[in-house]
Parts: C-alpha cells; sequence; structure tokens
C-alpha cells in the first residue's frame, strides 16, 4: 500500500494488514492532521456497505482489486472475505487463506478506507491536471529524393521518455520511403528483448503513412527498426533533443538478429517516418514522486474528511454527537484561506509547493494545464 492509515485507538475495528503495515511511501494519511480525525470519526462517517461478495470462483479470472476497484475482484471464501492482490486466472488458480501472494484477508471498514483513499487520489490527479492527457503530438518526418542502403543489418529509430517512466508513447502511423510494396517487418525493441513486431508497407518510393497500433511505456530506450534496406533519404540531421516529452535517434544495429544487435545511435536521415504522440500516466507520476507530493496528498484528505463531516452526504452519523464544533465551525475550516490554521489554508498551501515541485521535473511538459499544443517537426 502506498499510503497507509496508522492506528490511532479510537475504534475497535481491526484494519487489514494492508493498511496497517508501514507504507511504501512512509506517509500516514491520518498522521498530523485535524484532531477531529480519528479512525472512529471516518469510519463514522463514510458510507455503509452492507451487501455481500461473490465466492471465491476457481474457473474465474482475477484482477488487482486497488487496479480494477471492480467488486468482481473481492470473495468471500470460508466465511472470510479476500482482495485480489495479485492476478489470477482458472490456469493458475489460487486460493484465499492459502495463496498469500494472490489474496488479502480484509474486512468491510478496510475496503470503505480503501475507497476514500483512492477518492484522494483522484482528487489530486484533478486537481495537478494529472489526469490521462495529451502532452503533445509529433511527426519525425522523412521526405528524402536520394537512394541510400545502409551498410548494417538494422536501421531505425530509437524512442526514450525524457527522464521518466510516466509518460506514455503512440506510435499512430509510420512511413517507409522506398521503392516498391512488399511489406517490411518493424522489429519494437526494449532493453535488449523483442516486445512486438508490426508490418509497414511501402507506396512505391513515395511518403504514405501507415496506422498501427503501438502503445509502449516504461523504463529505457525504445528500438523501431528494420532490416537495412535500400530507402530515400536527406542529407540532414536532426536534434535527438527538440523533442517535448521525449528524445529521438536514428539508429544502425549489427548482429545475427534485431534483439541481440549491437546499436549504435546517430543524427541523419534513415528514410523512416513516424507519427508519435506522448500522453502522461498520472498515476506512474503519483508514485514516483511522493516524497514530494506527500504533504499534498495528506493535506488533500483532510480536506474531503471536513468535506464529509460538513455536508455527511451519507447520512451516517450524528454529527452533533460526535464532532466538537458547530456548522460555522466547519464552514470556517473550508472556506477561511486567511488564517493559516485552517484546513483550507493548508490545502491550498501544500497544492502550491506541489506545484513548483511539478516545475522541477524533467519533463517539463507535465505542470501545463493549459490546452495542450501540437507541435509538427521535421528535417
Amino acid at each position: 500500500m502506498i499510503l497507509g492509515i496508522s492506528e490511532d485507538f479510537t475504534s475497535k475495528v481491526v484494519l487489514d494488514s494492508q493498511l496497517k503495515s508501514i507504507p511504501s511511501s512512509g506517509l500516514y494519511l491520518n498522521s498530523g492532521v485535524h484532531s477531529s480525525i480519528t479512525l472512529d470519526n471516518l469510519l463514522s462517517f463514510l458510507p455503509k456497505l452492507n451487501f455481500t461478495f461473490s465466492a471465491y470462483d476457481n474457473q474465474k479470472t482475477y484482477s488487482v482489486f486497488l487496479d480494477s476497484m471492480n467488486r468482481e475482484d473481492i470473495v468471500e471464501h470460508d466465511g472470510k472475505v479476500y482482495q485480489s492482490i495479485q492476478a489470477s486466472s482458472s490456469a493458475d488458480a489460487k486460493t484465499p487463506g492459502v495463496d498469500t501472494a494472490y489474496w488479502l484477508e480484509t474486512n468491510i471498514e478496510s475496503l470503505r478506507l480503501k475507497i476514500f483513499i483512492e477518492k484522494v487520489k483522484q482528487r489530486v490527479y484533478s486537481d495537478l491536471a494529472l489526469t490521462r492527457r495529451l502532452i503533445n503530438s509529433q511527426i519525425l518526418s522523412s521526405d528524402g529524393e536520394n537512394k541510400r542502403t545502409l551498410p548494417n543489418d538494422y536501421m531505425g529509430w530509437v524512442i526514450e521518455p525524457k527522464g521518466s517512466d510516466y509518460v506514455s508513447i503512440r506510435v499512430n502511423s509510420m512511413a517507409i520511403k522506398k521503392d516498391g510494396t512488399a511489406p517490411v517487418d518493424v522489429y519494437v525493441l526494449n532493453q535488449g528483448e523483442l516486445i512486438e513486431t508490426i508490418q509497414l508497407t511501402p507506396d512505391n518510393g513515395r511518403l504514405t503513412f501507415r496506422d498501427t497500433d503501438l502503445t509502449f511505456s516504461g523504463r529505457g530506450p525504445f528500438k523501431l527498426v528494420v532490416d537495412s534496406t535500400e530507402t530515400y533519404v536527406k542529407p540532414n540531421t536532426i536534434n535527438p533533443l527538440k523533442f517535448n516529452g521525449f528524445v529521438a535517434y536514428t539508429t544502425i544495429g549489427d548482429g545475427a538478429d534485431p534483439a541481440s544487435a549491437d546499436y549504435t545511435y546517430n543524427t541523419f536521415d534513415n528514410g523512416i517516418s513516424i507519427d508519435v504522440s506522448v500522453s502522461l500516466e498520472p498515476s506512474n507520476y503519483i508514485e514516483k514522486n511522493l516524497v514530494n507530493l506527500s504533504s499534498y496528498l495528506r493535506a488533500t484528505f483532510e480536506y474531503m474528511v471536513f468535506e464529509t463531516y460538513l455536508h455527511n452526504p451519507n447520512g451516517r452519523s450524528n454529527r452533533d454527537q460526535r464532532l466538537q464544533m458547530n456548522n460555522d465551525l466547519l464552514i470556517a475550516e473550508l472556506k477561511n484561506t486567511t488564517a493559516d490554521t485552517t484546513v483550507v489554508s493548508r490545502y491550498h498551501r501544500e497544492k502550491s509547493r506541489a506545484i513548483r515541485a511539478m516545475e522541477k521535473t524533467f519533463d517539463t511538459q507535465l505542470n501545463d494545464t493549459g490546452k495542450f499544443r501540437v507541435k509538427t517537426s521535421s528535417f
């Protein structure tokens, strides 16, 4: 669990081990917040979940609940409730209560807290404009007139996210300017492994883009290479750092197969064109930058708890008996931005700090809260 809830001994509820263990971020959301935010109070205001879960089925495929947030990934077995923490299927059926790497024993109270924590994260995504969105779309275009065959076994492009693995790169279409119409295999490589092979059809020496269905993200450079062939090229060179969200080089390689070949990067044209879109993967960004965003996550949690106290949307508790503050005081905590000690002041202060932290990331486009820009590049 990235974010956790610390024990405060205000409730008899025993949380599951995922919430009680030390979170990977080191952040307990209810530590260092307003004194009215206790485990007992929080559970009293969150919605009551009375429904039952389906029985475990060893013929069914299960996903990780915290990824899917689907109640089908929570089961009952031998009178206990279990949460899927690792994907499994009928091909490798894992039994709740036995295969602890796949199933976590939990309870309704723990699930209610996890759902609320997920809502906190979604608020952070929204506040910081970190919903999945397009950063930009760029064309690495080659429309040369000079025929050339590279004296190597393979040639192509190297694309790598700029300093991060929290962007997703999609190759919308590709073109190879060469004679004939015989399909050409394009090998997609990452860290010495062949991860996919697609085909690209030339158009008798014309620059014709063909749609592809290729998306990748993760660490290390990704290579898109073909067997070395005669193409039409330009005498120009490229600037690998000119592209937004990623760096791009051309490459040539020698070896018995594309995965094991020895590649060198270069900046000269090779007759292959690519239309690339870059999108932000918000969940990866949050997880990679929790050190800088942890205080803001806690402030958002505190703010959302007080929203629940004020509006009591679930009709779960007699607020006057549980909280030592009237309606005016609750409103002040959520509306008074002039006092440094109110919940809303902490929330906005930490939001500003989070935005400043984002400005220090290498992928500077990630904190652009305006509309996305479209930029076309060629060489």
